[in-house]
């Protein structure tokens, strides 16, 4: 039996004319198996494949996508929020980001599901041109110095930011469940360009144009149409239409088409390893993201120019994205809820050290390690997440799991003003988020150590269990 040959299946997915073939290996002998994947054998032994390098192209042009989408993301965070305090009052100033982060959203609700219905093109198409199209009303609003405008702008380009995140679930198509957590960080990984390139284009072209904060707006139009034209370059797979199949007549086809189906939402929503992932994706962002956006009205306060400001935020995105280039052999090595875990603790060390002072070099420090924390924790909820669902449920495990995370991020940016206003930075940093990070390590360690406990490993998962699937009588 030692000499048995490897059992291999063979998925053959169509793309734009040609065919991606995706190897899976089900079982091989250790004597067979290939090269540790960043050893320098083991990247010559796989650049050999033509469907390796065909995968690595298409990831990739995602990373690239991703970057471009952060990029203008970041140059909202950047820009908008001290736009917004010029334009109107205050507390008014994250009500843009946050109506931006409410329509995002809303739309993560539907984009898997508009993706199994028309495929990978449309929805994402339709996210580079919200996207461009609320960037050209940033820059009337900007021109005639008018909140409202702005906010609407900032609305409509809120459609991209979900299809940005949903990128990395993209990549998926084009790897085998193995290198399922490279593929995600890979693609993350993108944001390391978007985290220099971001600021700095917010910093010089924030004055190009006659009217303050327009030229921003412009450049976030120039990335957007830049996105369009590189999502064409993606040979994403072709989906076909299963929604009018003929109407099941019997028990046994009832039962059969319901099974095809999956598990209902409620049942994969309450398993462990759903809540799980869940909660490090909520947590991730959320923390990070309401320390992030009040961190430019802290330091405004506190005397800085909006030229620190934009060097404190690139020292956060850096410590987000750099990583990423780790992050996923980390979640294959130790497991994706050790490094949940870990990015926890880390988010949670930057948090305590703003507590020290209000120097500069505090927020730049502090907002590095918070990054740090949230790649680790962010990247490991998404490996876990792959874990969750059969792949037929898919769709809908992913819908969720995205309105999840997206309302995390909107919620934090619609409160960071208040709280940072009415309570203070020290308040915000020392007891707020601290506690909300202590608690969430724990229910985390517990459940890391549960699973350690029923399994014997740390890197293996609770199996999916099987729901009942009643048919009328």
């Amino acid at each position: 039996m030692a000499n048995k040959s490897p059992v291999l299946q063979e998925h053959r997915a169509s793309t734009n004319g040609e065919s991606l073939n995706v190897v899976k290996q089900e079982s091989q002998p250790d004597d067979q198996r290939p090269p540790p994947f960043w050893s320098i054998s083991g990247l010559r032994t796989r650049w050999a494949d033509a469907q390796f390098r065909k995968m690595l192209w298409n990831i990739f042009l995602l990373a690239w996508s991703w970057s471009l989408g952060e990029g203008v993301f970041f140059i909202q965070i950047s820009t908008t929020t001290l736009a917004a305090t010029s334009f109107a009052n205050w507390y008014l100033a994250t009500i843009p980001i946050g109506s931006m982060l409410l329509v995002g959203t809303v739309w993560s609700v539907f984009l898997p599901r508009a993706v199994a219905r028309y495929g990978y093109r449309p929805p994402l198409y339709l996210g580079a041109l919200m996207g461009m199209t609320g960037a050209g009303i940033c820059i009337l609003g900007t021109w005639y110095r008018l909140y409202w405008l702005l906010l609407i702008g900032a609305a409509v380009l809120g459609g991209q930011v979900p299809c940005t995140l949903y990128y990395r679930l993209v990549a998926l198509q084009f790897s085998t469940p193995e290198f399922a957590p490279k593929a995600i960080a890979m693609v993350i990984a993108g944001g390391c360009l978007s985290s220099i390139i971001g600021p700095e284009i917010a910093k010089y072209t924030v004055n190009a144009l006659p009217k303050p904060f327009s030229g921003a707006y412009l450049t976030t139009l120039c990335e957007c149409t830049l996105l369009l034209f590189t999502l064409t370059m993606i040979q994403f797979t072709e989906i076909q239409n299963v929604d009018y199949r003929p109407v099941p007549t019997s028990l046994a086809q009832t039962a059969s088409s319901i099974s095809n189906c999956g598990r209902s939402i409620y049942v994969i929503a309450t398993q462990r390893t759903f809540l799980v992932a869940a909660l490090g994706g909520f947590v991730s962002w959320s923390a990070m993201a309401i320390q992030m956006s009040a961190t430019p009205l802290a330091m405004t306060a506190a005397g800085y120019s909006f030229t620190q400001v934009t060097t404190a935020v690139e020292c956060h995105l850096l410590g987000m994205f750099v990583p990423s280039f780790i992050s996923g052999s980390l979640c294959s090595w130790f497991g994706s809820r050790v490094i949940m875990l870990t990015g926890m603790t880390i988010q949670l060390t930057g948090t305590l050290l703003f507590q020290r002072g209000f120097e500069v070099s505090h927020f730049n420090l502090g907002l590095l390690i918070i990054g740090v924390g949230w790649n680790l924790g962010y990247v490991g909820a998404s490996a876990l997440l792959t874990q969750a669902h059969r792949p037929e449920e898919k769709t809908k495990t992913h819908s969720l799991y995205e309105a999840i995370v997206m309302f995390s991020i909107s919620i934090s940016f619609f409160s960071s003003a208040f709280v940072e206003q009415f309570f203070g930075w020290m308040f915000l940093t020392g007891r707020l988020i601290s506690t909300y990070l202590v608690a969430v390590t724990l229910i985390l360690a517990v459940d890391t150590a549960y699973v350690f406990y029923k399994t014997g490993n740390l890197r293996a998962e609770l199996p999916i269990a099987d729901a009942a699937i009643e048919v009328p009588a």
